[in-house]
């Protein structure tokens, strides 16, 4: 992957402290920045649910409770991945990142 700053874009979205945490640790324990971390693991996220059929649902909007907002980077192709998947689910971004970090 290119370290070309045009590429990526910043995301901002709220994790529940202990995937904020789980986040940390893992760019502590792989010696990378969040956002490398982050990029991966969407990643991961991304390549296991685009190829499923998920229908638009309804989901209410809600903050987590004790949660840490963030601002991390990731590629311009995963932003544009991640908009295309919100809106044929009808989730954020943001529910969308909780999900692949929690489920990391």
């Amino acid at each position: 992957m290119s370290n070309n700053r045009n590429n990526y874009v910043t995301i901002c979205c709220s994790l529940h402290k202990k995937a904020a945490k789980k986040l940390k640790d893992l760019a502590n324990k792989q010696c990378k920045t969040e956002s490398e971390v982050l990029r991966g693991i969407i990643e991961v996220y991304l390549k296991r649910i685009e190829n499923k059929n998920l229908s638009y649902k309804f989901l209410k909007r809600v903050t987590p409770v004790c949660s840490k907002y963030i601002a991390r980077t990731i590629t311009k192709e995963q932003d544009k991945r991640l908009r295309l998947l919100a809106e044929r689910t009808g989730r954020s971004i943001t529910e969308l990142v909780r999900g692949a970090v929690e489920e990391f």
